[in-house]
């Protein structure tokens, strides 16, 4: 054991004591001194030494008890009266034993919790109330001594407590070792922990199974699956998982509501625990589906007969609310370890052969077959969930501005549908929308679509906001299959919305077949009085032949066009003659895709009607939209560059910053407004940006050389006056490039500064002839 040391204030007050008896003694023997020789005469010695002592008894006796003994008596009183009151007060049992295990004492909580009488306790062996605590078991109990560290010794976990009458508990017992005048005994702190178990099993339980039917849950599934397949390689077993989905169970909900919904998944869990070995596991995997896993031999044999037991079982008549209900179930088979070797593949593939079985007619089940690839898995899954999301309502829309640059004003929306799965996450557009054109199921997507666009726009300005046109692209097959005038007439007529408010995208490709039925069902839909766009024109077969026959109000130039504008002339090209095809045929044009400043400054200056694009907003839910109605010019993060006068603007591009630096010193000293780029990227967007006067660009540069930088800048921006910045070694080229009139004039490296002035000066008189006014 650790050597005990005692306090400074403990000190302190044993050597008061010590003072105060060595006072007492010396008052008291000073006294005696002085009183005997006046009572014994000095022939009478020998009485003087035993009168000494007796004297100095009578009189040091009460005031050693009054001074010493009584205070240290009632200090010790109270110091136990005080211990005793403090484990009496402890709510965990305390009992103290000696080294055989034999009970001293115990306080009032030992004797609740143990039900024992303090007569009982007495002389009995804690091996009675706590069992692990007997001499064979405890090591602190033998002759050695076992003390660890502070002395005590305590339980790594809970063990078993007995109660009086034989039940038993679970406690946390502490156990510390005393050694008074030389006899060692223990003191064990017993905390009853019954409580906190039944809280934690009931936590336990709660985690591992479902609150509606009891059933193992996905959490408690994975870890019965993992044990199944443990068993199975050492015994050489086979696996099955069964995945079933219930039929049909949303219209049930809808129809009979939810309660009665959630009594019928409880009567088919009881149904499905009945077709199975008490050894399987039946677990609900969430929603309206189920898995089962049954481990055997012949499993493979075993799994069809277990199957054909659930069709049966489940489709036979419930009574639910006062109706006879007939429920089916579509069941995939996977058996390990053919078809995996782990939990999430095995119930994968489950799943997989579940949505099989719904597509062969539902009420049947199917086996997993290695022969599906990824890619066919991939689709038949997203496909399944695809066929749900109308009915779970997962589909919703979001809208994108269109905006009026001039005007700075929203001037319509596109409304876009987007996929959020409880299962797959958000689903991209690009995947889920071509197999919906394929499944057909693009068809009532497309239906929903129209008609919630529709009564979006109309609640809105219902609601005070400004009447604004919403935009709905048409699918080929939707508008090649469905009756869509009449589908169109019966949206407005049923959300109340105005025709005019109602703007209908059509792909060019999909009105290059069946002319003739194109054009008739493109007139009714004018006469409707719907607006008409032609969506992504010039990816498909444009035509003006065509064109001028179908009554379109608007082209939108695909983005693939705007995205490389400012820095493709052949893309830019494209852009102002779409623009000045439509203006000419009377119609308005939308560029869609406008991410930069500087695309939106080119498609403004070119005369581009209406914009969309991440620049002013992505596509947004709802109620985001709303915001942007109320504050609009968040919408615009930059303004339009003003035409100011760029006749002594010059921009320099090198890849070299000391060149730029010691350029733009010069020049900005003469009076040049000057601005600098380190890539050719970089000049094609300040181009875009801002108006320039002359271009000055190196000759060597990484990734676009300078010739090449210039020739694009000239057919971009042919008003600039252009510049070669170029070495001896580069003359030839620079040559070719001024013949092909990429270039005005050339500077050569080194240069001088008279030179760079008078070339500069000459460029910009250039520039001021070329945008002079006729």
């Amino acid at each position: 054991m650790k050597r005990l040391t005692l306090p400074p204030q403990v000190l302190s007050g044993q050597a008061i004591l010590f003072g105060s008896l060595m006072l007492v003694c010396f008052v008291t023997e000073t006294l005696v001194m002085f009183v005997l020789p006046y009572l014994f005469p000095a022939r009478y010695a020998y009485f003087v030494n035993f009168a000494d002592a007796a004297l100095f008894s009578v009189l040091s006796a009460p005031m050693v008890w009054c001074l010493i003994a009584r205070p240290l008596k009632q200090l010790a009183m109270a110091e136990s009266a005080r211990t005793k009151k403090v484990i009496e007060a402890i709510v965990d049992a305390v009992i103290s034993f000696d080294g055989s295990g034999v009970i001293i004492s115990v306080n009032p909580a030992a004797e609740r919790m143990f039900g024992y009488t303090p007569q009982e306790f007495l002389g009995e062996g804690m091996d009675r109330l706590i069992p692990e605590l007997a001499c064979g078991n405890a090591p602190f109990l033998g002759e050695s001594d076992p003390a660890q560290g502070d002395g005590r010794w305590r339980f790594g976990s809970e063990t078993i407590a007995r109660h009086k009458d034989g039940s038993s508990f679970p406690v946390e017992c502490s156990v510390g070792m005393l050694d008074s005048q030389g006899r060692r005994c223990y003191l064990a702190i017993v905390h009853n922990i019954t409580r906190r178990k039944r809280y934690q099993e009931q936590l336990e339980y709660q985690a591992n199974h479902d609150t509606l039917t009891t059933l193992p849950n996905r959490n408690l599934l994975g870890d019965r699956i993992r044990q199944a397949l443990l068993i199975s390689r050492r015994s050489g077993q086979e696996v099955a998982v069964l995945v079933l989905d219930l039929d049909n169970f949303k219209l049930i909900n809808d129809t009979l509501g939810h309660d009665s919904g959630d009594l019928l998944l409880k009567m088919v869990a009881q149904r499905l625990s009945a077709c199975v070995r008490e050894g399987d596991t039946v677990a609900r995997q969430g929603g309206d589906e189920f898995v089962v896993v049954i481990s055997d031999g012949a499993v493979s044999d075993m799994a069809p007969l277990i199957a054909g037991k659930i069709l049966e079982a489940t489709a036979q008549p419930l009574q639910i609310s006062g109706h006879d209900i007939i429920v089916t179930v579509s069941i995939g088979i996977s058996i390990c370890p053919k078809d995996g070797e782990d939990v999430e593949v095995l119930v994968r593939n489950a799943e997989v052969a579940m949505y099989r079985a719904k597509e062969q007619g539902r009420n049947c089940f199917q086996f997993y077959t290695g022969e599906m690839n990824v890619r066919s898995l991939a689709r038949m899954t997203l496909e399944n969930h695809l066929r749900r999301a109308l009915e779970r309502d997962e589909l919703t829309l979001h809208y994108q501005p269109k905006v009026n640059v001039a005007s700075r004003q929203i001037t319509g929306m596109e409304a876009l549908v987007r996929w959020q799965s409880p299962e797959l996450g958000t689903v991209a557009p690009d995947l889920f929308i071509p197999l919906a054109e394929e499944t057909g199921l693009i068809v009532p997507i497309g239906t929903w679509v129209l008609r919630r666009a529709c009564a979006q726009a109309r609640a809105w300005q219902l609601a005070g906001f400004p009447a604004l046109g919403v935009a709905v692209n048409l699918s080929p097959r939707q508008f090649r299959q469905q009756e869509i005038g009449s589908l169109v007439a019966q949206c407005l007529s049923e959300t109340g919305l105005d025709p005019r408010f109602l703007e209908l995208e059509i792909t060019e490709s999909m009105v290059m077949h069946d002319l003739d039925r194109v054009i008739s069902v493109l007139d009714e839909l004018k006469r409707l009085g719907v607006t008409l766009a032609m969506d992504d024109f010039g990816t498909g077969y444009s035509s003006l032949g065509y064109l001028k026959r179908f009554p379109f109000d608007k082209l939108k130039i695909d983005k693939s066009f705007v995205r490389d504008i400012t820095c493709e002339p052949d893309n830019a090209a494209i852009a102002k003659a779409v623009i000045a095809l439509a203006h000419s045929l009377h119609m308005k044009v939308i560029a869609e895709g406008v991410e930069t400043q500087g695309q939106l400054n080119y498609l403004h200056k070119h005369g581009c009607d209406e914009m969309q694009g991440y620049l002013f907003s992505r596509p947004v839910p709802a109620a985001q939209f709303e915001r942007l109605l109320l504050d609009p010019g968040r919408l615009f993060p930059a303004t339009v560059q003003a035409e100011e006068g760029a006749e002594k603007t010059v921009l320099v591009v090198d890849d070299d910053e000391n060149i730029r630096c010691a350029l733009k010193r010069l020049l900005q000293l003469e009076g040049y407004r000057v601005q600098s780029a380190g890539s050719a990227q970089e000049g094609f967007e300040i181009l875009s940006l801002h108006r320039v006067a002359v271009v000055v660009s190196d000759f060597r540069m990484p990734g676009m050389n300078g010739a090449e930088f210039l020739g694009r800048a000239k057919e971009l921006y042919p008003e600039t006056v252009r510049i070669m910045l170029s070495g001896h070694a580069d003359l030839n080229l620079v040559t070719d490039a001024i013949n092909v009139g990429a270039i005005y004039k050339f500077l050569s490296k080194p240069w001088s500064d008279d030179d760079v002035r008078e070339k500069i000066g000459q460029a910009c008189r250039k520039y001021a002839q070329l945008t002079a006014a006729p």
